[in-house]
């Protein structure tokens, strides 16, 4: 059974480091086309090639009606809960590489 548990470990570190990964190629690669979107005049910073790479879906989970995260107030204790996943493009493209790393990076 530890071996089942230690591969979905491995696979939650492969997707997360997937998504950061990029995350942060998928905003280099929108500030490239948008500066040279603003050289080529096509379109200024906000193309079409940049949107493509940079906009992004997002999931808001523990956020309240006017976009404020959730308060927890226990008296001594407040704190907010709230967490958001932003997906571009190139994020998704960064998981299905890490996923083929992790694939052929096995001991055999």
């Amino acid at each position: 059974m530890s071996g089942n548990s230690n591969s979905i470990s491995k696979i939650a570190v492969y997707i997360l480091l997937g998504l950061v990964f990029g995350g942060i190629l998928g905003e280099s690669l929108g500030w490239l086309f948008g500066y040279i979107g603003t050289l080529m005049n096509a379109g200024g910073e906000d193309n079409v090639v940049r949107n493509f790479f940079v906009k992004a879906w997002e999931l808001k989970l523990g956020y309240s009606e006017n976009g404020k995260p959730m308060l927890v107030d226990l008296y001594m204790l407040q704190f907010n809960c709230g967490i958001t996943f932003r997906l571009n493009i190139i994020s998704i493209v960064g998981v299905a590489v890490a996923l083929y790393m992790m694939k052929w990076s096995r001991n055999r």
